[in-house]
Formats: structure tokens, C-alpha cells, sequence
């Protein structure tokens, strides 16, 4: 499973990262694994958050669960609270020295601890749930080994991923073919959900983004539909240019009136949730989600 250990500090999501797993992996996301009771958990923190906007973005994309790290209200925090609420991300717990405005939001439903330590232990204690059904990965990282060829690395939200799987990199639309499949630097023949693979792979070189079966239910368009809602924390009007964001695919575009219209297209499934950024403010950088009808 995926847990997103979130603060405005870096250093304090570094320390409790560390608390509880290994560094195995670092960009602009750094990545910390703990394996305990033949649980994997996957730790998520967004190294270059709160300098740029993306990296928590990534972060929440991937996560199942939520360590919010607070000690002072600050911008940052709130930012925070609102890329949780808008993503409704529900799952969670809260270790916080301050109160927090949690009310009406997903905050609500956080379970607060009392310590590091005690954070650690439910942490540990968390199972993870069946996530059955189509096919959704998503690639953080892709690059090319001498000698090996197109390497990716990624999350299984859901499905499994086999060796010698043909599936489709969205939104370019690319077919790939999986070679070999390492889990936690073992090669192995399948991953399934909750699992953060290495996958060398045949086709054309990737970058970010989502992995699906030949067979899925994603649109990939310039013009999204749905449900339009700006954050009550956003008190401007949206801006004349935004970015969207959605499983680790960022474009510019603009928001009127229910609609999306995106200078690249995304690849979203109904229901999805686009969100609705504007990066250079310097102000709150969340404006509003769109619901894909």
C-alpha cells in the first residue's frame, strides 16, 4: 500500500519517513519502504513540495493513505487541506501540535495520534484492501539502461500487471510490451495492487503517466465535461490560464462554466477528478476540481 506523508516541512517528513522504512528511491517524490509482517508499505514525500506544486500533486495520486504533519497553521498547511479535500482523500490520520480548521472537510475523519511513535505503530498495523478490477497503474519515472533498455518505475492502483502483458501508456497512446517485472529488486511475474514495480519494457521511450490495458474505459481529449467547483478557500475567480492536473499528467488550459478546455489532452475515466491549478501564484496555488462526467 501507499501512504503520503505530507507536512509544510520537509525535514520533519523526512524524519518520520525514516522512522518507518528505507529510502529507495528519490526526485522530486522520494520513496521509503517498510516491510513488515510480509506487508509492504510504500511511504510517499513530496521532496520539492512546498517549492513546487506538482510533487504533492504526484503524491496524492499514488496514496491509499494520509500522514498530515502539522505544528503551525501556515499557507502551506492549507494548501495541503485543500488538495485533500478537493481529491477527497479520506483515508488518513493527523499528528498535529495545533488545532486545525478540519470542519467540512475530509480532515474530519482523520484519526489524530499523539506521537510519532504512536503514528508509526497504526501505520504498521494498516492492511491493505482488495483493489480488483481494471487495470491502473501509474508511471512516476521512465529512463533508458545500457544493456537493458526502456526501464519504468510505478504504482499499481488496481488489477495486476503480468510478464508479457501488452498494455497502453496514456495519454500518448503508446503500446508497450513488459519484459520483465522487479518487486522490491526480486523479479517476479506479476504485481498487484499496492505494489511499486521496476518494469523493463519493449516500445518507445515514456515519461509520467498511466498504464492500462488495451481494453480500458479512459478518454483521452482536449475538452472535458462535468461537474465544475471552485475550493471555498480560492476566493479569486479562476484564471484566465490554469493547469490541470490528473494521475500524474499536468497541462495548461482554461475552466468555464463546466467545461475543460486542455492545450494537451489528458486521458481521464468518468468520475475522475481533474483538478484545477494555477502553480505561480503566490497565494493558494488549488483553485477548484472538475468531476468528469
Amino acid at each position: 500500500m501507499f501512504i503520503a506523508v505530507l507536512s509544510d516541512d520537509p525535514s520533519k517528513r523526512k524524519d518520520f519517513c525514516k522512522l518507518i522504512g528505507k529510502e529507495t528511491g528519490s526526485g522530486d517524490i522520494t520513496f521509503y519502504s517498510s516491510n513488515f509482517q510480509g506487508v509492504i508499505r510504500t511511504l510517499l514525500e513530496p521532496t520539492l513540495y512546498p517549492d513546487k506544486l506538482q510533487p504533492l500533486l504526484y503524491t496524492l495520486s499514488i496514496a491509499d493513505y494520509v500522514v498530515l504533519l502539522v505544528d503551525a497553521l501556515t499557507p502551506q498547511v492549507g494548501e495541503i487541506i485543500v488538495a485533500l479535500d478537493l481529491l477527497k482523500k479520506e483515508k488518513g490520520f493527523l499528528l498535529s501540535s495545533v488545532e486545525l480548521p478540519t470542519k467540512g472537510t475530509v480532515l474530519e475523519k482523520y484519526e489524530s495520534m499523539d506521537s510519532p511513535q504512536a503514528a508509526k505503530e497504526k501505520i504498521l498495523s494498516l492492511q491493505p484492501d482488495s483493489s480488483e478490477g481494471e487495470l491502473l497503474a501509474l508511471v512516476d519515472s521512465a529512463f533508458q539502461v545500457k544493456s537493458v533498455g526502456n526501464v519504468m518505475l510505478g504504482a499499481v492502483k488496481s488489477g495486476s500487471i503480468k510478464k508479457r502483458d501488452k498494455l497502453v501508456f496514456l495519454p500518448s497512446k503508446e503500446e508497450i510490451e513488459i519484459k520483465s517485472i522487479q518487486l522490491n529488486d526480486k523479479d517476479v511475474e506479476e504485481v498487484g495492487a499496492g505494489g511499486r514495480f521496476g518494469m523493463c519494457y519493449k516500445g518507445n521511450p515514456i515519461e509520467r503517466g498511466i498504464l492500462a490495458s488495451p481494453q480500458n474505459s479512459f478518454k483521452t481529449e482536449n475538452t472535458y465535461s462535468g461537474e465544475l467547483s471552485k475550493s471555498p478557500f480560492y476566493k479569486a475567480d479562476f484564471p484566465k490560464k490554469i493547469h490541470a492536473y490528473t494521475n500524474l499528467q499536468f497541462t495548461e488550459g482554461s475552466a468555464q462554466e463546466g467545461k475543460l478546455s486542455l492545450e494537451k489532452p489528458l486521458s481521464a475515466k468518468s468520475g475522475d477528478k481533474i483538478l484545477i491549478t494555477d502553480p505561480g501564484s503566490s497565494k493558494l496555488r488549488i483553485c477548484g476540481v472538475l468531476q468528469v462526467e
